[in-house]
C-alpha cells in the first residue's frame, strides 16, 4: 500500500484532537507524517493531491491500536484455528481479511497474538502496511512493517524498554488507567470493543489515550493529531445525518468516538485506505475455499 511518492492531503475546517484538547482548523498530511496543523492552511496546501473541506462538521483523531484477530478473524467466537495445512499464500489471504476489518474500524495499528506470526509478517510486507505482533522474546525479528512487542518472564518489552507485566493487558470491559493496551480478540465486533473501552472510564480522554497507547509504547508518536505524528488518522464526517451531534464542547466531540460508528475516512501512512464505505487499498478475494481447509478446535 505504501506510495512510491509521498502523497499530500489537506483536511480543512475540521475539529482535531491534540494533547491540549480539541482544536478547530486544518490538518495537512505529507507522506507518513502529519506535516502541519493550525487555524488557517497556507495557500500552497490547497494544491495537495487530496483536499477535503468539511465545513466545520468533521472530527479528525489519531488512529487506534488494539490486539485484534487477524489470521484468526474468520474463526472469531468459534474456535482456535489450525492452519498448518494452508499454503503461505492462503494464510496471507486470511490475514488480509483481518487487517482490512481492523483498518476500516479505525484500528490503524492492529496487534496480533498468534501461533502463526510469519503469516502476519508476510501480509504486512506484501501490502506495505504496519502491523504489530506480541511474541516470546527472540522468536520474531522486527522489520519496517512489523512492530514487535516481546514477552519475557511475564513482562512486556519493546526493544530494550520494559513496559510492564502482562497483567497490564486488559479486556475492553475491564479497561482502566493501569492498562497498557487492550485485548479485543474474539470480541466479534471491533467497534463494540472500542465502545466498551470508552464505557469503562469516566473520562473519555483516558479511554482515548489507552486506545492509542501502543503508538507511544513503540516510540512512533504520542497518539494525537499533531505535527510530526504518524499520518494514521480517522475522519468522522458529522454532515452525515446518522452521525450528527450538537457540538457544544469537548464532551460532545468525545461522544462521537464512543458511539460504535465507523470512521468515514481512514488514512494509513498518509494514504487513503478507506473512504465512505469503500476499501481502497487491500483488495480482498474470496476466501471460502481457504476457510474450508482450516481445522478449528472449539473453545
Amino acid at each position: 500500500m505504501s506510495s512510491f511518492t509521498a502523497s499530500r492531503s489537506l483536511l480543512s475546517n475540521v475539529w482535531y484532537l491534540t494533547s491540549e484538547g480539541f482544536k478547530q482548523g486544518f490538518v495537512f498530511l505529507h507522506g507518513t507524517r502529519i506535516e502541519d496543523v493550525g487555524e488557517e492552511p497556507p495557500p500552497e496546501y490547497e494544491l495537495a493531491e487530496l483536499v477535503y473541506n468539511f465545513e466545520s462538521s468533521a472530527l479528525v483523531v489519531h488512529g487506534y491500536s488494539l490486539i485484534v484477530d487477524l489470521l484468526e478473524y474468520v474463526t472469531r467466537m468459534i474456535g482456535d484455528p489450525d492452519i498448518s495445512t494452508l499454503t503461505k499464500q492462503e494464510s496471507k489471504k486470511l490475514v488480509e481479511v483481518g487487517i482490512v476489518n481492523a483498518y476500516i474500524n479505525g484500528v490503524t495499528l492492529p496487534i496480533a497474538v498468534t501461533k502463526y506470526p510469519e503469516a502476519v509478517s508476510e501480509a504486512a510486507r506484501q501490502n506495505g502496511v504496519r502491523v504489530g505482533v506480541i511474541a516470546e522474546r527472540g522468536t520474531i525479528s522486527p522489520n519496517p512493517f512489523l512492530v514487535v512487542f516481546e514477552v519475557d518472564n511475564g513482562y512486556l518489552y519493546y526493544e530494550d524498554s520494559k513496559l510492564g507485566p502482562l497483567s497490564t493487558i486488559c479486556r475492553p470491559e475491564t479497561a482502566s488507567k493501569s492498562c497498557l493496551l487492550v485485548d479485543a480478540r474474539g470480541y466479534g465486533n471491533v467497534l463494540t470493543a472500542i465502545e466498551e473501552v470508552y464505557r469503562s472510564f469516566n473520562e473519555p480522554l483516558e479511554s482515548y489515550k489507552l486506545l492509542t497507547n501502543p503508538y507511544k509504547l513503540a516510540h512512533i508518536d504520542g497518539g494525537f493529531v499533531e505535527k510530526g505524528s504518524a499520518s494514521d488518522v480517522l475522519v468522522y464526517d458529522l454532515r452525515n445525518p446518522l452521525k450528527a451531534v450538537p457540538i457544544l464542547g469537548e464532551y460532545c466531540l468525545y461522544k462521537v468516538l464512543s458511539r460504535s460508528q465507523q470512521p468515514d475516512i481512514v488514512f494509513i501512512g498518509g494514504d487513503v485506505f478507506y473512504e465512505f464505505g469503500e476499501n481502497l487499498a487491500i483488495p480482498l478475494v474470496k476466501v471460502m475455499d481457504v476457510v474450508k481447509k482450516v481445522k478449528v478446535k472449539p473453545f
